[in-house]
């Protein structure tokens, strides 16, 4: 999950030049303490993350070689992760195998997997590979502890996420969610380079934060779906919601997955991010004003209603105001509530934000009037 291109820009940050020759630790006191998502795990939550590094590690050195060799391209097909991002590019193999061996020739175009670059820079990503595959531990637990972080603690969750690393992925995006045999579950395939794009001169400690950082938010929206599939709360539509029912589900659905989006240093995002806030949150005000005054209109309502569900409207509505509210109810009134409030459902995830943008010098944009108009006109099954 992602923002919208205006807000990505914000959440980007770059220092450092260079990969440190010994380990340094992950966790860099007065750095991130503030970010929600470096709280204390929730008890009772059990988030295990595997990294296999094979696809990137057997690319690495296939372009580190002196010259193309096409046995050893065909062979990276057979590397689950490889195979996975034909799967998703739609081409046949040679297009692999074609797209490899133009990283070895200046003249040429490569079709749809760009391995120049890659090449070119091949000594830098080999040395940040092995620094990630020497702290895999290190790496997988600080995405697991920090995916726990922002977990509800009322009822166990147990998943475990499969991530396993590459270059060279088709499109642009930075990762692909790919379905397992039953497609009961799905593995992650992470782009090591578009990943790690705009922290590519940092040193390695930065970089691999970043990278546990997209680890526990793909995670945690493993565990986050697995636990709205066992909670009453999230099992039934609110009917005390009315017509906002749909916007208000879909806005605390995403906000607590598309918090992970957002860079450590940019909390709490009323302070640094207060114009992006009034924005988003003026948005979603809008769409909850349309969905009422569309409320004698059904083609219109319905309209709005598939609008709602779309991809789109999560990326560009649902979560980067999901991600406001989220901080919001997190600084004004704790981590603790913030789990209470999703534990509660899309009902209490609103009321909770309201009581905190009513905080006394919380600066954070109170709901608009047609949301609180809901909110206090039908009381929600089992409250006066």
């Amino acid at each position: 999950m992602t923002f919208r291109l205006g807000l990505a820009a914000l959440f980007a940050a770059s220092t450092g030049i260079a990969v440190p020759a010994a380990p340094t630790p992950l966790a860099v006191p007065g750095s991130s303490a503030r970010a929600p998502y470096d709280a204390a795990p929730a008890p009772g939550v059990s988030i295990t993350i595997t990294l296999d590094p094979a696809a990137a590690r057997g690319i690495l050195d296939l372009l580190s070689a002196p010259q193309f060799d096409a046995d050893a391209a065909k062979a990276l097909e057979a590397l689950p992760a490889v195979a996975a991002a034909l799967r998703d590019s739609k081409r046949p193999p040679e297009v692999f195998e074609h797209d490899l061996a133009v990283a070895f020739d200046e003249k040429a175009r490569p079709t749809i997997f760009d391995f120049r670059a890659i090449r070119e820079d091949r000594g830098r990503w080999k040395d940040l590979l092995a620094v990630i595959v020497g702290r895999d531990a290190e790496l997988t637990k600080l995405a697991s502890d920090r995916a726990r972080a922002l977990m509800p603690a009322d009822r166990p969750v147990t998943v475990t996420e499969a991530i396993s690393l590459t270059f060279g992925l088709p499109g642009r995006a930075d990762h692909i969610a790919v379905p397992e045999p039953g497609g009961a579950s799905w593995s992650i395939v992470i782009d090591l380079a578009r990943a790690l794009s705009d922290v590519q001169s940092s040193p390695a400690a930065e970089q691999i934060k970043r990278l546990s950082r997209l680890m526990a938010a793909e995670a945690y929206q493993r565990a986050w779906a697995e636990y709205r599939a066992h909670s009453p709360a999230w099992h039934e539509r609110d009917a005390s919601l009315g017509h906002l029912e749909p916007l208000l589900r879909k806005v605390a659905e995403a906000g607590p997955v598309a918090i992970y989006s957002v860079d450590e240093n940019f909390f709490p995002l009323a302070v640094w991010l207060k114009r992006p806030m009034k924005d988003d949150l003026d948005e979603l005000n809008r769409v909850a004003d349309r969905l009422v005054s569309s409320a004698g209109d059904l083609d219109a309502r319905m309209t709005l209603a598939a609008e709602i569900q779309k991809p789109d409207f999560t990326a560009g509505v649902a979560g980067p105001a999901g991600t406001f509210l989220s901080d919001g109810i997190i600084q004004a009134l704790g981590v603790d509530a913030y789990r209470a409030a999703l534990a509660g459902g899309p009902r209490e995830f609103f009321e909770a934000y309201e009581r905190a943008s009513q905080r006394k010098g919380s600066g954070l944009v109170p709901l608009g009037k047609a949301i609180r108009a809901q909110l206090a006109g039908a009381a929600a099954p089992g409250k006066s």
